[in-house]
């Protein structure tokens, strides 16, 4: 097997398990930008993580690994948190599942690099983003975009 190795010479992951994870990550955000109904958008991000526990079980990469962690807690938070009392979060859905489809994206694009332009910050930037989506529909989370603290 191809090896996609980092610039300093760190092993990341195998180049079919990466394609794999790139097809799989392009068909899901493509998916989501495609359905209006917020139900889907978040059937077609579980890819995200689902996908990636599936690789791990070939090959234990520490990135990998964090994608997994950080999508799964996502898609728990959204889904955890009822969008049907609207009045007491003070967030616009719409606007969380924009940015969480962008964000699912901008992985997906991610992924399809061949491994040698990508680099730790862009991941971490990424994921970055997925955490604030997450945060942004806890309870302070919503206080502080509210306040105006937390941007989307």
């Amino acid at each position: 097997m191809n090896l996609i190795r980092r610039r300093r010479g760190n092993l990341l992951l195998h180049k079919e398990l990466r394609q794999r994870l790139a097809t799989e990550y392009r068909y899901a955000a493509t998916k989501m930008q495609e359905s209006p109904d917020a139900s889907k958008k978040l059937f077609y991000f579980s890819v995200f993580f689902g996908e990636a526990q599936r690789v791990l079980n070939w090959q234990w990469v520490r990135d990998i690994a964090l994608i997994h962690m950080v999508t799964r807690q996502v898609h728990a938070q959204i889904t955890h948190t009822d969008p049907s009392p609207a009045p007491v979060l003070p967030i616009k859905w719409a606007t969380v599942f924009e940015h969480l489809t962008q964000t699912a994206s901008d992985l997906a694009t991610y992924m399809e690099k061949t491994g040698n332009e990508d680099s730790e910050e862009e991941l971490c930037q990424i994921l970055g983003r997925f955490a604030e989506i997450a945060y942004l529909v806890s309870g302070n989370g919503s206080y502080l975009y509210e306040k105006g603290i937390i941007k989307l």
